[in-house]
């Protein structure tokens, strides 16, 4: 009976080895088979507006309406205490010649005042809100629709389509000690820029299904401060194509479907 216990248990260890055996070499085989994603860092850059907006016609009635409720709510100026003084002095005069205010010599008055500011605001030329780039429509230049956020995006070629296509700035991460580093030498590759990067976590990522080559980006965003950015039309050695400074309304005319509904949510203003 103890013979044939020992039989049985060594039969069972036997096939648990060769189990155990097979199951490594096709853990294995299925470990060597899986690619190794290549993760890319990529870096939005964002310059943000200069000018306010322009108000549309409710707001500016809403304005209008707010300070005349202001100012006939409010005291009398300065001004217009001086100019009340002024009419007093002058029934004054005209009562009584030979009075006290008759004596009072007045070099300008508040009404002289008034018209003599209000000619040189006639001269005055405000400056225009269009600069010279808005005029030439210059995509590569930051200097451009002061009153909206701009983008920072670049032009290269697809190595699985051979087609160019708009992306933001990328490197591939190589060993840094964290995907922020990798994002800080984005900023180089650019141009001489100064940015401020938000964050040491990336704000979003993107897997492109229809890639083989099982390549992730995570992305960063960041504030553009100064600087200019290389002109990549103009290098032979570069690795954009060109560039562009682009609004929100335009980014989905430029990146592709996917791309732009994994950054979307990561682009929104306060």
């Amino acid at each position: 009976m103890l013979r044939t216990s020992l039989l049985i248990s060594s039969s069972i260890a036997r096939r648990l080895i060769v189990a155990n055996t097979s199951t490594n070499v096709q853990t294995s085989s299925t470990i060597k088979s899986e690619k190794i994603p290549q993760i890319k860092v990529a870096l939005c850059i964002q310059r943000y507006v200069h000018l306010s907006p322009e108000m549309n016609q409710l707001e500016k009635d809403y304005t209008n309406l707010v300070a005349q409720l202001e100012t006939e709510h409010s005291y009398l100026s300065d001004h217009e205490l001086r100019h009340k003084r002024e009419i007093e002095l002058a029934k004054q005069r005209q009562n009584s010649p030979t009075s006290t205010a008759a004596a009072v010599n007045i070099v300008e008055t508040a009404v002289d005042l008034e018209d003599r500011l209000a000619k040189e605001f006639e001269n005055f030329q405000l400056m225009s809100r269009e600069t010279e780039d808005d005029k030439k429509n210059n995509l590569r230049s930051h200097n451009r629709k002061l009153d909206q956020n701009l983008l920072l995006i670049v032009q290269q070629k697809n190595s699985q389509s051979n087609k160019d296509e708009w992306i933001f700035p990328e490197k591939t991460y190589d060993g840094e000690p964290s995907l922020r580093a990798t994002a800080e030498q984005i900023i180089s590759t650019c141009g001489n820029l100064h940015v401020q990067i938000s964050g040491n976590a990336p704000l979003a990522w993107y897997k492109n299904d229809a890639d083989s080559s099982s390549k992730k980006i995570f992305f960063y965003k960041a504030e553009y401060l100064a600087g200019v950015v290389k002109q990549f039309a103009t290098l032979k050695s570069s690795p954009y194509k060109d560039h562009a400074w682009i609004i929100h309304e335009d980014l989905p005319k430029y990146l592709s479907p996917s791309y732009y509904k994994a950054v979307k949510d990561m682009l929104f203003v306060f």
